[in-house]
C-alpha cells in the first residue's frame, strides 16, 4: 500500500547540461522560442559508424575517450550543481550523503574500447580488470572523489535510469539511510545504442516530431543531469531554503516484451497513481507533464492511453496538458529522467509551457492530443509531472513542487 510521504525531499541545487543548453536561461529561450532548436546531426559525423541517423552531440562538449565523455559530464555537472546547493566539497567529506547515478552507456560500454584492443593484441595490460570496474560505476567514482560517506548506486535500467535514480534517492532519504543524495543522469552519445536503436527500425531521418501523425521514430541524444536531493531538516540546518521539491514518484514494470511498453499504458498508469499517492495528490492537481515522447510508434500510444485512461478512471474531463521536449535534446537515454525533470521545473518556474515542439499534426489515432499552442500557468501554480518510459516494460513517474 502506497502512503502520503512523511516529508517532502527538497531540491537545494540542480544543473544541466545537453543540446538544450548548458545554463538555465538557454533553456529557457529555447523553451519560449527565442532561440531555434540545434539541428541534429548524422550518426556518421560525430561517432566512428556508417550509420546516417540524426542524432543529437554535444560539439561544445570534447573530453576522453568513448565510455569516459559520461564521466567528464558528470564531473562538471555536479560541480555546478553543488555550486547552486551551496555545498563545498569540504562540507561533503565525511558527510551522510549519498550518491545515485542513472546511466546506461557509462555502466555498460566502457569496455567496448579494451576488448577492441583486445582483440588485436591478447596480451594486453593496459586498462586493467579493476580500474575497468570503476569506470563502469560513475556513483562509485562520485563518492570517491568527494568523500560521500552514504549510499552509492549505479541504476542502468535504460531509458528510465535517471528517473529511477531519483526515486531511489527519495527512498534513501526517506529511510533515514542519509540526509542528503546526489542525483546524477547521465549519457554520451555512444555507437551501440545508436547501432542498437537503428536495428530496431524506431530512429527518424528528421528531427523527431513526438505525438505527430508524421512522426517516424527517434533521434538519440547526450548530456546530464544532477539534482541535490536533501531532508527538509538538514537543509534547514544550514539555512538553505529550497524552490522546489520532489513531491511523489511512482515506478513499475509491465513485463510485456524486452523491448515494447504495455500499449494500453496499464504500467504507466500504476506507476502515476503512486506516484500522486505519495504526493497526496489529484491529477487535477497536475498543472501539465513532461511525457517520455520518444516519437516513436508505441511509445506515444502507451503514454497517451496511460493519460487519457487515468482521466476516465478519476473523472476528470480531460487528461493534464501535456508535451515532449526530446525535440529539444534527443533521446538522452540515462540522463532523460533528471535532464527532463529539470525542464519541469524551469517551466514551472517561468510560468510557460510551450507547445509540443515538432509537433504540427496530432495523430488522431492517439488516445489524446499533446499541446499545440504555449500554456501560460495560473500564478501560485505548484505541481508538474514528468513520465519515463524503458525497455523491459519499465514506467516511472516523478512529481515535482515549486515551493511558495
Amino acid at each position: 500500500m502506497i502512503y502520503r510521504m512523511p516529508f517532502d525531499p527538497v531540491i537545494t541545487g540542480f544543473a544541466h547540461l545537453s543540446c538544450a543548453g548548458s545554463t538555465d536561461a538557454e533553456a529557457l529561450a529555447l523553451f519560449r522560442g527565442e532561440r531555434a532548436p540545434e539541428t541534429p546531426r548524422s550518426a556518421c559525423s560525430v561517432i566512428d559508424s556508417a550509420i546516417r541517423d540524426q542524432v543529437f552531440y554535444l560539439d561544445s562538449f570534447q573530453s576522453g575517450p568513448e565510455g569516459l565523455r559520461t564521466l567528464a559530464m558528470i564531473r562538471a555537472t555536479v560541480s555546478r550543481a553543488l555550486d547552486a546547493a551551496g555545498l563545498t566539497p569540504g562540507m561533503l567529506r565525511g558527510s551522510a550523503t549519498g550518491c545515485v547515478v542513472g546511466t546506461t552507456i557509462a555502466h555498460q560500454f566502457t569496455e567496448t574500447p579494451y576488448y577492441a584492443r583486445l582483440r588485436e593484441d591478447p596480451d594486453t595490460e593496459e586498462n586493467g580488470p579493476a580500474q575497468r570496474f570503476l569506470d563502469s560505476n560513475p556513483a562509485e567514482t562520485v563518492a570517491r572523489e568527494y568523500g560521500l560517506s552514504g549510499p552509492v548506486y549505479t541504476v542502468s535500467n535504460a531509458c528510465s535510469s535517471g528517473a529511477d535514480a531519483m526515486s531511489i534517492a527519495a527512498l534513501c532519504l526517506l529511510s533515514g539511510q542519509c540526509e542528503r543524495m546526489i542525483v546524477i543522469g547521465a549519457d554520451e552519445l555512444h555507437r551501440t545504442p545508436v547501432a542498437g536503436f537503428h536495428v530496431l527500425g524506431v530512429t527518424s531521418p528528421f528531427p523527431c516530431r513526438p505525438f505527430d501523425s508524421a512522426r517516424a521514430g527517434l533521434n538519440l541524444g547526450e548530456g546530464a543531469g544532477v539534482l541535490i536531493l536533501e531532508t527538509p531538516e538538514c537543509a534547514g540546518k544550514r539555512g538553505k531554503k529550497s524552490e522546489f521539491a520532489l513531491c511523489g514518484f511512482g515506478m513499475s514494470c509491465d513485463a510485456s516484451h524486452i523491448t515494447a511498453p504495455d500499449a494500453t499504458g496499464g504500467g504507466m498508469k500504476r506507476a502515476f497513481r503512486d506516484a500522486l499517492l505519495r504526493a497526496g495528490l489529484s491529477l487535477g492537481d497536475v498543472a501539465f507533464i513532461n511525457a517520455h515522447g520518444t516519437g516513436t510508434v508505441l511509445n506515444d500510444q502507451c503514454e497517451t492511453a496511460a493519460f487519457a485512461g487515468l482521466a476516465e478512471e478519476t473523472g476528470a474531463a480531460a487528461p493534464p496538458p501535456f508535451l515532449s521536449t526530446k525535440r529539444f535534446t534527443g533521446h538522452t537515454l540515462g540522463a532523460a529522467g533528471t535532464l527532463e525533470f529539470i525542464f519541469t521545473m524551469l517551466m514551472l518556474r517561468d510560468g510557460m509551457v510551450p507547445a509540443s515542439p515538432g509537433c504540427k499534426t496530432p495523430d488522431p489515432a492517439l488516445a489524446c492530443a499533446p499541446l499545440t499552442s504555449p500554456l501560460h500557468l495560473p500564478f501560485g501554480t505548484r505541481f508538474a509531472a514528468s513520465t519515463s518510459l524503458a525497455f523491459g516494460g519499465t514506467d516511472a513517474v516523478l512529481i515535482a513542487e515549486r515551493i511558495d
